[in-house]
């Protein structure tokens, strides 16, 4: 039976307060008004670990780092504006240096307020050491560089170039205090964000790298000369590095220190493998487990089937990746040794001069070569080795096989085993037949078109064994290697017209070539041809290709069309040199391919900065580009209707 309670109910009632749910939330920013402020009385009486927390946040306030960042700046003016007088930037130096304890208190009060004002409910979260690390070891890295200025060996002849360097370390360290004073908590929430978008992620390490490789590159101990230090050409060449482009503004070996070529290097290394897929794959050599967030984005960047074989996949491209370099340096040492030049230092006149060692010539070649960056110590570059097939054949088959990917890699060598084993592997995948079939035409096409348009021209004076050697070697290197046995600069118009040709394909994708990748090429093509025959689909040995593939390709095509012309555009207005050889110097940068007439060094200022963010752009993708500061899709109930519109 129902029964029915005569108590009245009322027609309201009050809510309940809102309990958040468990979990970290996001404690409240510090700025320097919450620091400077007394710590204010509860609003609630009653409360009993009020008072206790704003005692906390008097005691952690007790060094403000507002009265610390006034004093810096006004300290930045002096130092300014009394730059290399010796007795006040000494002065002045040594003033900054006894401020680093104070910013690192600072720095750790900060920490503190804000562990206070998060309340005893939200548990504390660890310091992230990684970005206060970072911040002081640039700060000492500025304040080192000063004294070195002032009390170093090149402190008698630093001249114009060193007051310049003086001056910029010094607003470099005021810059790197302010941001870890003030800026910690926006970088560690941009950090978050970045950790959860695998585009936004690339974008962030490829840049935290180029920036800091910029800053290594400009070091008094990475140059021979101080004249030749500029933060504008350690920009250039740091993004030529981590990008794998190649373009360089001066010889390496007569520029750079074995410091600054070691530095160039690494950063050669880091952007061939990707710096986040080498940071994870020391994370597992450590032994530590990874978090499944970071797991799953790690997996999305490589391509990985599953979690379980993210760690297989990542343990494979390194070690694929250090054992090829080493089996193709140690080919090229044999090669390099009947060349005794290559053994000193750079002598004007001596071409083969400049690498101080043949084991370093070797290796650095070697990763050059496989990376496809395209760099070289030879003051005179590849063009004295011409005539040599060891050579040439060691650098093809190292920049073929960076083009492929690890993709073809991998399937290659799990059918090589299955071989072994006496069974038979199954058909190969869409991806890789394309991929090697591409390779293997655009190879062919580009040696003959080479050796038809530089037979009397650039090549005229080789015998026609090395013509056919020079012609395969070039057209490899449009891969997007940047290496060269020929002058560029002695071809003609259409020669460089078929090198932009091949440079906007470039190789494979997953591999360090950039281009629009051989498969999108080839899609594109699958789909022209269905048009062209009235085909339902498009269709590529044996098999249909996907219609959301075609239109990947076609963004991917019509963005690199778009980037070329408003990048060629930028560069007709501001450079006075030939417009072809702005062509290929623009496509070389978008391309990651390195290849130039010899503009490069002659570039302006703006010139450089415009072809700095193009080979960025270019090494992350467009599409990537566009994803990182895409925002979130937003999803309709509805669909618009549908209306012709004339083609063609």
């Amino acid at each position: 039976m129902l029964r029915v309670d005569p108590s009245p109910t009322p027609s309201w009632r009050p809510s309940a307060p809102r309990t958040e749910p468990p979990g970290d939330p996001e404690p409240p920013s510090v700025t320097l008004a919450t620091l400077a402020r007394p710590a204010m009385a509860p609003a609630e009486a009653g409360a009993p670990s009020a008072a206790p927390a704003g005692a906390r946040r008097r005691r952690a306030s007790s060094l403000e780092p507002a009265p610390l960042l006034l004093g810096s700046a006004v300290l930045l003016g002096f130092d300014l504006a009394l730059a290399i007088t010796p007795l006040a930037s000494a002065a002045l130096t040594a003033v900054e240096t006894l401020l680093v304890p104070a910013w690192i208190a600072a720095v750790v009060s900060m920490e503190r307020v804000r562990r206070a004002l998060a309340g005893a409910r939200v548990e504390a979260r660890k310091p992230r050491l990684a970005l206060f690390l970072l911040a002081l070891l640039l700060l000492l890295a500025c304040i080192g560089e000063k004294w070195l200025l002032l009390l170093g060996p090149a402190a008698a002849d630093a001249g114009p170039r060193g007051l310049v360097l003086y001056r910029s370390y010094t607003v470099l360290a005021f810059l790197v205090a302010l941001g870890g004073l003030l800026g910690r908590r926006p970088i560690e929430r941009l950090l978050a964000t970045a950790a959860e978008h695998p585009a936004r992620l690339m974008v962030l390490s490829f840049g935290v790298a180029t920036l800091i490789g910029s800053f290594l590159l400009t070091l008094p101990q990475s140059l021979r000369s101080l004249d030749d230090a500029s933060f504008v050409d350690g920009l250039f060449m740091a993004t030529s590095a981590v990008c794998v482009t190649g373009l360089s503004l001066h010889s390496i070996s007569e520029t750079y220190t074995p410091f600054g070529q070691a530095v160039l290097l690494l950063l050669i290394q880091i952007g061939g493998l990707g710096i986040m897929v080498l940071s994870t794959f020391f994370a597992i050599v450590a032994g530590r487990k990874l978090r499944l967030r970071d797991a799953a984005v790690m997996a999305e960047m490589i391509d990985a089937e599953s979690f379980s074989r993210l760690r297989r996949n990542l343990a494979a491209i390194v070690l694929f990746t250090l054992g090829i370099e080493a089996v193709g340096a140690l080919a090229l040492l044999f090669s390099f040794l009947p060349h005794h030049q290559i053994a000193a230092g750079p002598i004007a006149g001596e071409p083969l001069s400049g690498a101080g060692d043949h084991l370093w010539a070797a290796v650095f070649h070697a990763v050059s070569a496989y990376c496809n960056a395209g760099f070289s110590l030879f003051t005179g570059g590849l063009v004295p080795l011409v005539g040599s097939p060891a050579v040439s054949g060691v650098l093809v088959s190292l920049v073929i096989l960076g083009s492929l990917g690890f993709p073809v890699h991998d399937e290659l060598l799990r059918r090589a085993r299955l071989r072994l084993r006496g069974e038979r592997p199954p058909r190969m995948s869409l991806h890789s037949r394309i991929v090697l079939f591409g390779t293997a035409v655009l190879l062919a096409v580009g040696t003959a078109g080479f050796l038809l348009l530089e037979w009397r021209r650039s090549m005229g004076e080789l015998s026609w064994p090395q013509k056919l050697l020079a012609s395969f070697f070039q057209s490899a290197m449009t891969r997007s290697a940047g290496l060269n046995t020929v002058d560029f600069g002695l071809m003609g118009p259409a020669t460089l017209m078929l090198t932009c040709m091949l440079m906007f394909i470039g190789g494979a994708p997953g591999s360090t070539a950039g281009g629009i990748k051989i498969t999108t090429a080839a899609a594109l093509f699958s789909a022209l041809r269905a048009e062209m025959r009235g085909d339902e689909a498009p269709h590529l040995l044996g098999r249909t290709i996907p219609a959301a593939t075609v239109r990947r390709a076609l963004g991917m095509a019509s963005l690199m069309v778009m980037l070329v012309s408003g990048f060629l555009l930028v560069m007709l207005t501001l450079e006075p040199h030939h417009p072809m050889g702005l062509a290929l110097e623009t496509v070389s940068a978008l391309a990651t391919a390195g290849l130039s007439a010899n503009i490069t060094p002659a570039l302006s200022a703006p010139g450089k900065l415009v072809m700095t963010l193009a080979m960025f752009i270019g090494r992350i993708g467009p599409l990537t580009i566009a994803m990182a500061f895409a925002t979130q899709a937003r999803t309709r109930s509805y669909r618009l209707p549908e209306e012709k519109i004339g083609i063609g």
